[in-house]
């Protein structure tokens, strides 16, 4: 029994020893990084390729700000986890990875949130709603984007507004298509599109105090409309020219109610109708010269007769001669 104990005792002793030499020899071959410092830092932020609101120099300036800029500083002092939390909190970036590699270059990766919608209210307010349905101030953002106008807050914005742009970024067609929404004050939603020379109304959004059903809701409600609208383009507008109305209205399920545009025809006879109510006559049609206009060539005859010299009685004339003189 004494040998056995003595066996494991012996086992277990040149365990540790060789643990101890193999951290030893690593420990002394290993050197001091404890005063190494950044020498490079790598900033990369994804969807380049699209236009945001981001840059490098930007990335930058929001770690600056609040002294955690790696650059220059030990590697043994910086705190990565702080770098992320910073960048995650401003409201253009989607997620932030920081990370440090062996010749002490950090890296800092960052997915940004791009703009789908601006949003410039009745009440004077400008900002724009990310992709993710977040509410996104100031910035210059040059690409074409929805602009969302009208009796618009803050809290419609974030809760229907974003899910309309958030719909029309799935309908790529669609997207392209609508190039303004306007609310009414009674909240109903106008389109304006990008072809065409008229104002499409689609009613109100339906209502709801829970955010699931909400979506669901609204996302059929555009379903609908849109579908209607497609149906309207191909078999209507194709058919009776694309400026023939200036308002169209989807408001009711039942029908489409479309207000034209007016006509030459039409305005010249709205002019004709405006200045015989202005002279008390009756209102003439479009074809109709006006009796001033018919009257006026004989006028101008009567007129021209008058003002012709006189021959005096006594004088006369022939074909080729002039007056004979007494």
């Amino acid at each position: 029994m004494n040998s056995f104990w003595k066996k494991t005792v012996m086992i277990a002793l040149d365990v540790a020893l060789g643990a101890y030499l193999v951290l030893a020899v690593t420990s002394f071959n290993t050197p001091d990084r404890s005063e190494e410092k950044c020498t490079k830092v790598n900033i990369t932020i994804a969807d380049m390729d699209s236009t945001g609101f981001l840059n490098a120099a930007e990335v930058k300036n929001m770690l600056v700000n609040k002294h955690l800029y790696p650059a220059g500083m030990k590697l043994s002092l910086l705190d990565l986890r702080s770098m992320e939390t910073t960048l995650k909190g401003n409201s253009f970036i989607k997620s932030a990875e920081v990370s440090r590699t062996q010749d002490g270059t950090i890296s800092i990766q960052v997915t940004q949130i791009l703009p789908m919608m601006r949003v410039k209210s009745a009440n004077g307010e400008d900002y724009y709603i990310g992709s993710e349905g977040n509410m996104m101030s100031g910035g210059q953002y040059s690409s074409d984007l929805i602009v969302a106008t009208g009796n618009i807050t803050k809290w419609y914005a974030q809760n229907y507004i974003a899910l309309a742009g958030q719909w029309l970024q799935k309908n790529k067609l669609w997207q392209s298509q609508v190039e303004q929404i306007n609310i009414l004050p009674d909240k109903s939603m106008e389109i304006v599109p990008r072809v065409g020379g008229h104002i499409i109304c689609l009613g109100q959004m339906p209502e709801s105090n829970d955010k699931a059903k909400r979506q669901k809701l609204v996302e059929r409600f555009l379903d609908k409309k849109f579908e209607r609208l497609d149906k309207f383009y191909r078999y209507g507008l194709n058919q009776v020219g694309w400026n023939k109305y200036y308002y169209i209205s989807l408001e009711f399920d039942n029908q489409i109610i479309c207000r034209k545009n007016k006509t030459k025809d039409d305005q010249e006879f709205a002019s004709h109708e405006q200045t015989e109510k202005d002279t008390g006559g009756k209102p003439q049609k479009p074809n109709d010269k006006p009796q001033k206009e018919i009257d006026k060539p004989q006028k101008e005859i009567d007129k021209q007769k008058a003002e012709a010299p006189k021959v005096k009685k006594d004088e006369k004339t022939t074909k080729n001669n002039k007056p004979k003189e007494n």
